[in-house]
Formats: C-alpha cells, sequence, structure tokens
C-alpha cells in the first residue's frame, strides 16, 4: 500500500473540507445579522454545505477502506491521539485538527444563533399580537361589519317562504 499517495488524497480531501467548513461558518455568522425573511436561503446553504462535505467525507472514507492496517482511518478520525498516528500521515493528522478547530467554531456559534432566532420569533409574534388589537384591525372589523355591500346570503329551501 502507497500511504504516501492515499496520505496526500485524504489531504487534498480534508483541504476542500476545510474550505466548505470556512463558507459554513460565514453562513452561521450571517444568522446572527441577516433579516428574518433570508434566514431560510441561509439554512439552504448551510444544508448544502452539509451534503457536500458528507459526500467528500465518503470519499477519505473509501480511501481509508483501501488500508488493511487501519492507520488512514485512524489519522482521520477526530479525536485520535497524535502519539497512535506514525509520522508519515502526521499531515493527514494535522489536516483533521484544522477541521476540528472551524467544526468546534462553529458548534460555538449554533447555541447563539439559537437564542437570536428564538428572540426574532417571539418579537415577530408580539408584533402580531399587537397588529390584530390595535386600533386600526378594530376599525377594519367594524367597517366590514357595517360596509354598504350587502353580503352575499345562502337561504335554504325551508326559510325561503315568506
Amino acid at each position: 500500500m502507497d500511504y504516501k499517495e492515499s496520505a496526500q488524497e485524504i489531504c487534498h480531501y480534508l483541504e476542500e473540507i476545510y474550505e466548505l467548513l470556512l463558507e459554513m461558518e460565514i453562513e452561521v455568522n450571517n444568522l446572527f445579522s441577516c433579516p428574518p425573511d433570508d434566514i431560510e436561503v441561509c439554512n439552504e446553504r448551510i444544508t448544502k454545505y452539509r451534503e457536500i462535505i458528507d459526500e467528500v467525507f465518503g470519499d477519505i472514507y473509501a480511501v481509508c477502506d483501501t488500508d488493511p492496517e487501519g492507520l488512514l482511518k485512524k489519522a482521520v478520525m477526530p479525536k485520535t491521539d497524535r502519539a497512535d498516528i506514525p509520522d508519515f500521515l502526521e499531515e493527514v493528522f494535522e489536516k483533521r485538527q484544522e477541521l476540528n478547530a472551524v467544526a468546534f467554531r462553529i458548534n460555538d456559534i449554533i447555541p447563539m444563533v439559537e437564542k437570536r432566532l428564538k428572540k426574532s420569533m417571539e418579537r415577530t409574534l408580539e408584533e402580531i399580537k399587537q397588529n390584530n388589537s390595535s386600533q386600526s384591525a378594530r376599525a377594519s372589523k367594524y367597517y366590514g361589519a357595517v360596509s354598504d355591500e350587502e353580503p352575499v346570503r345562502h337561504f335554504s329551501q325551508k326559510n325561503r317562504s315568506i
């Protein structure tokens, strides 16, 4: 087995994932400041990044499956200790650690984004309640009840006789 070639291929995939994670981090950060109408767009982009990342990890695992000793897979795993990795796979291990750093940053941001979204939702619901109980809402209900237009009424056969 040629570990050098496999390690280079895995490093290439890890660099691709790293770039995707950085873009995903930007999208997650955008959820802090984007208007409510753009939240769905950000979520769709984040979902797309996750799908692409999962595909690339599938490619990495396919390369790892060619290693009968399992050293490549061990180097790619997120919770592997450096002492357990042979020196010729150090670059793979280091690239994976870079991914871990971005992934942890994203995980730290998510609870804050959830709080922001919850507050935004509560604020929107409060605005709806205030709008529904405002003077203009009451006036429109009154106007609808006393307008000149006769509503179309349907009477059953039983009620038609005068």
